[in-house]
C-alpha cells in the first residue's frame, strides 16, 4: 500500500506540473494574438512614421515568444533591482543574452521540480527503503532546495572563475597596451588592437575590450565605456586602469607615461602575489602531508620492525 501511495503521489505531481505548463502556454498563445507576426504588426501600426524607418527586426524566435516568455513571467521577480543584480552577475559570468535572466529563473524552477521527482523514484520503486514516511518528505525538501539554489552556486562559481582568469591575463594586456600606445596608436585603436591580439589567448578579455571599442564607436562617451568595462570585469586592477586613463585625459597628461608607471606597479604586484602564494604553500601542504604522506612513511619505516618484534615475542612465548 505504501508503494501504491508513493506511485500515486508521483503521478499526481507529474500531472499537476504538466497541466500548469499546458494551461500557461495555451493561455499565452490564445490571448497574445497570432504570435510574432501579429505582435510586430501591432508594434508597427502603433509607431509614428519617423519611427517606422528606424525599426529593426528582433531576433526572437517562436519558441521564445510563445513558450519561454509566458513561463518566465511567472518566475521572474517584478523588482527591478533584483533583475539588475542577477543580470550584472550573469554579465560578469559571460552570459549577455537578452533572455539570460529569464533562463536563469526558469532553470531554478525546472530543477526545483525535477530533482524532487528524481528523488522520489527510488522510494516509489522499492517502498521498503525507509520505514518512516518523514524521510521521504525530508528527501523531497532537500532535493527541492538543492535544485532551486544550484543555479546560484553555478553562477557564483562561473563568475569567480572568470574574474580569476581575467586577473591572470590583465598584466599582459596592460603591457601590450603600453607597447601599442608608445608605437603611436591612439587609446581607442590600442584597445581595439589589444582585443584582437588576445582573441586566441583569452576570449573573455578580448570580448570585453572589443565590446568597449564598439561602444565608443557607437557614440558612447569614452569615460562611460571604460567605466562599464570595469564594472563588467569586476577587477580592482581594471578599475585602477580606468581611473588612470580618465584622469590622464582630464588633466591632459601623457597616457603612455601613466600606463608605463601603472604597468610597473602591476608587475611588482604580480611578483608580490606570487611570493605570497609561495610563502603560504608550506602551511597549506601541512595537512595533506599529515593525512596522506606521514602514515605511508611510518608504515614503510616501522612496518618491518613491528613484524620482527611481533615474531620475536611469539617465538619466546
Amino acid at each position: 500500500m505504501f508503494g501504491g501511495i508513493s506511485l500515486s503521489i508521483v503521478i499526481m505531481v507529474c500531472l499537476f506540473v504538466l497541466t500548469v505548463i499546458v494551461v500557461t502556454t495555451l493561455g499565452s498563445w490564445l490571448f497574445s494574438g497570432q504570435g510574432t507576426v501579429d505582435r510586430r504588426l501591432r508594434e508597427i501600426q502603433g509607431l509614428a512614421p519617423a519611427e517606422k524607418k528606424t525599426l529593426k527586426p528582433t531576433q526572437e524566435g517562436p519558441f521564445k515568444v510563445k513558450w519561454l516568455k509566458p513561463v518566465a513571467n511567472l518566475v521572474v521577480p517584478d523588482d527591478k533591482w533584483k533583475q539588475s543584480r542577477i543580470r550584472a552577475s550573469l554579465v560578469r559570468a559571460g552570459h549577455r543574452g537578452e533572455q539570460a535572466v529569464s533562463i536563469f529563473y526558469l532553470s531554478k524552477l525546472f530543477l526545483a521540480l525535477l530533482l524532487p521527482l528524481l528523488a522520489i523514484i527510488p522510494f516509489a520503486i522499492d517502498p521498503l527503503l525507509v520505514d518512516d514516511r518523514m524521510w521521504i518528505v525530508v528527501a523531497l525538501v532537500v532535493a527541492a532546495v538543492l535544485g532551486f539554489f544550484s543555479p546560484d552556486l553555478y553562477l557564483h562559481h562561473k563568475e569567480q572563475a572568470r574574474r580569476q582568469h581575467l586577473a591572470e591575463v590583465f598584466p599582459d594586456v596592460l603591457d601590450l597596451l603600453v607597447v601599442c600606445i608608445e608605437a603611436g596608436l591612439s587609446l581607442d585603436a590600442a584597445i581595439k588592437r589589444v582585443g584582437e591580439e588576445f582573441r586566441h589567448s583569452s576570449v573573455d578579455m578580448s570580448d570585453e575590450l572589443l565590446l568597449a571599442t564598439l561602444e565608443i564607436r557607437a557614440g558612447k562617451a569614452r569615460n562611460e565605456s571604460l567605466k562599464a568595462l570595469a564594472e563588467r570585469t569586476d577587477l580592482d586592477e581594471m578599475q585602477s586602469l580606468v581611473s588612470i586613463l580618465i584622469q590622464a585625459e582630464h588633466f591632459g597628461t601623457s597616457i603612455a607615461d601613466a600606463l608605463r608607471e601603472h604597468a610597473d606597479d602591476m608587475r611588482d604586484l604580480r611578483i608580490q602575489n606570487a611570493r605570497e602564494k609561495a610563502a603560504k604553500l608550506p602551511v597549506k601542504m601541512a595537512l595533506p602531508i599529515l593525512l596522506f604522506i606521514f602514515p605511508a612513511l611510518f608504515l614503510v619505516i616501522l612496518g618491518p620492525a613491528a613484524i620482527q618484534i611481533y615474531t620475536g615475542f611469539v617465538g619466546k612465548m
